[in-house]
Order: structure tokens, then C-alpha cells, then sequence
């Protein structure tokens, strides 16, 4: 899985990037039906200028479809884990989804 992350309204940190990485390796066991060039993850990570609330995004490119979620939290590392939790709540529906258009097809 190719990965990118940037964050905005916030200085550049290791700590951001290394924690977005831990939880994109989380989330290729989810992605393993998927051939791995074919599947690219773009995060962010912004900061409310006015609040102290965090908003980590997320986008998921498949060869099937794109994927996209939005979650906010009182700080980073609970807003990229929100996101990440519905990431692969996501994928696991979509999964079902090729499951039962193929067997649908078997008939």
C-alpha cells in the first residue's frame, strides 16, 4: 500500500507521520484481497486554529472504489484512531459487498 500524509495548520512531526504509519500497517490486513500497488492511502491531519480539536481524514483508493472519512478528536492520536476504526469499518462493507455480487453472479 503506498501512503502519503500531511497535516495542515500544524508544524511538520515525526511523531504524526510515525503514528499515521503504524496505524496504515494495522489496516493492510484488512486490504490483503486487494493487490498491493493497486491501493493507495492519503491522510491528514489538521488542528482547528480556534479550538483545541484535531480532525484527521482520511482517503482510501481501491481498484473497486474510494473510500473517505472525516473524525475529529480532543487530540491527535484519538482523532487518527477514530478514523482509522471506521476506515476499515468501511472496507469490511465493502468487502461483503464484492463477496455478495460474486456469489450473486455464481447463480
Amino acid at each position: 500500500m503506498k501512503t502519503t500524509f500531511a497535516t495542515r495548520h500544524l508544524e511538520d512531526n515525526d511523531i504524526f507521520k510515525n503514528h499515521f504509519e503504524e496505524k496504515a500497517v494495522g489496516l493492510g490486513k484488512h486490504l490483503k484481497r486487494f493487490r498491493e500497488d493497486l491501493v493507495f492511502l492519503h491522510g491528514t491531519l489538521e488542528k482547528n486554529p480556534h479550538k483545541e480539536e484535531f480532525y484527521a481524514t482520511l482517503s482510501l483508493f481501491l481498484p473497486t472504489i474510494a473510500l473517505h472519512c472525516r473524525e475529529a478528536g480532543g487530540d491527535y492520536s484519538s482523532a487518527i484512531n477514530l478514523a482509522f476504526l471506521d476506515m476499515a469499518r468501511q472496507i469490511e462493507k465493502h468487502k461483503a459487498k464484492l463477496i455478495r455480487e460474486k456469489r450473486r453472479k455464481a447463480r
